[in-house]
């Protein structure tokens, strides 16, 4: 039996006919309750239906101060070791106890530190994804089941009856961009393992999923060598396992409006079978305004039998720090760039009819890995202050400016 065939068979039937070592790689740690029978009108089984989108009304997690990039943070300048908080202390919980007693007093006492508390907290309140990648747990064998199922079984207790949104990057770190048919067809065993054990430990339980960072954006070199067609099917391989999961709403990236081509990306997201999921994610490791993400994804949609698509609004509240030498550096500073800020808090309330959500795909003040700032995916508490200092729900350049 595969992995696949474990993640929606009923609990226990997979680990009984699996190979005793396989079986307790992929046993579940905590109760999977969901039916296995999708409701297409609710995929998430949400308590009300959503209705047109299916994102609509739904609770996403929110870790506490022991997981949090953000709420750790807040935890450190507090002199707290958030390795030895409960796992299960919500940020609510630890939000309302900075309100009160001693930390009261010693923030009263310290207005530098209660800004950079409040500023942190802005981020730490919002949901936070969960990066799922070759580096997790050491991407082995059992590898990303675990920590999946670590996210699923021991974070989120935390925040009780929410959904995960879950991002992947299992291609790009591993073949870069610009990878030979041969170098993607040899890592396809591994690709398709970390795949299976993710979809195994989601298995009928409710998650958002936005598929492979930096998926189709940083494609192009392929389509000149020649690539482009096994790097696709990699991602349809994706695509038709996570999305086939009972509970999931699914979106794969897509670039961002100041890369590819709206023909190009429209073509190849057609080619890796974005109608069987709801659709693609944009700006993902960008910073370009809003609304030229929606123009351009909405251009994308007519030309994808209407696929919707969510845009990353992380950390684009001052729009890209645009290269002066676009020919030599690429259109925008990517390593950690001065002066930017949040952008749009998450929200499905887009007024857009193809954008089912503005998201923070991310979480804002983790390192690019360059421009002075720690490696890559490590929470630079300092940068992510003044993206929170320079927050901004602005659209674009001519729309109003909308401070927190």
């Amino acid at each position: 039996m595969s992995l696949l065939a474990v993640a929606i068979a009923p609990a226990g039937a997979g680990a009984r006919s699996a190979g005793s070592a396989h079986a307790a790689r992929l046993r579940q740690l905590c109760p999977d309750p969901f039916p296995a029978r999708r409701e297409a009108a609710n995929p998430l089984d949400l308590p009300t239906p959503p209705g047109a989108d299916p994102l609509t009304g739904a609770r996403f997690f929110v870790p506490g101060p022991a997981r949090g990039a953000a709420a750790g943070a807040i935890a450190r300048l507090l002199g707290l070791d958030p390795a030895t908080l409960p796992v299960s202390e919500s940020w609510a919980g630890f939000r309302a106890q900075l309100r009160t007693g001693r930390w009261r007093s010693r923030l009263a006492a310290d207005p530098a530190l209660a800004h950079e508390v409040a500023m942190l907290s802005i981020i730490a309140s919002q949901p936070e994804s969960q990066r799922l990648s070759i580096y997790s747990e050491g991407g082995g064998p059992g590898a990303l089941f675990a920590q999946t199922e670590k996210i699923l079984c021991s974070n989120m207790q935390a925040d009780p009856g929410t959904i995960p949104i879950f991002n992947t990057y299992f291609l790009h770190p591993a073949l870069g961009g610009c990878a030979t048919t041969a170098e993607i067809r040899s890592y396809m065993p591994v690709f398709r393992r970390r795949v299976d054990e993710v979809a195994a430990a989601v298995a009928r339980r409710p998650a958002v999923f936005l598929l492979e960072i930096d998926g189709l954006g940083s494609s192009a070199c392929m389509a000149r060598i020649g690539s482009l067609h096994a790097w696709e099917m990699a991602l349809r391989y994706e695509v038709d396992t996570i999305g086939s999961l009972p509970h999931t709403v699914v979106y794969l990236e897509a670039g961002y409006s100041d890369g590819n081509s709206v023909g190009y990306t429209a073509r190849a997201l057609n080619a890796v079978g974005i109608g069987h999921i709801r659709g693609f994610f944009t700006n993902d490791t960008h910073e370009n305004w809003t609304i030229n993400e929606v123009r351009w994804a909405t251009a994308i949609a007519r030309r994808t039998h209407g696929a919707h698509f969510i845009v990353d609004t992380a950390t684009n509240g001052r729009g890209p720090l645009l290269e002066r030498n676009r020919v030599r550096n690429g259109n925008e500073d990517l390593c950690n760039p001065p002066g930017r800020g949040l952008g749009p808090l998450d929200s499905t309330d887009t007024g857009f009819a193809y954008a089912d959500a503005f998201m923070w795909t991310h979480p804002p003040g983790n390192s690019s890995g360059c421009g002075g700032g720690p490696p890559g995916g490590v929470f630079w508490p300092a940068y992510a202050i003044g993206l929170a200092e320079r927050a901004n729900q602005q659209l674009g350049p001519g729309y109003p400016s909308r401070p927190y």
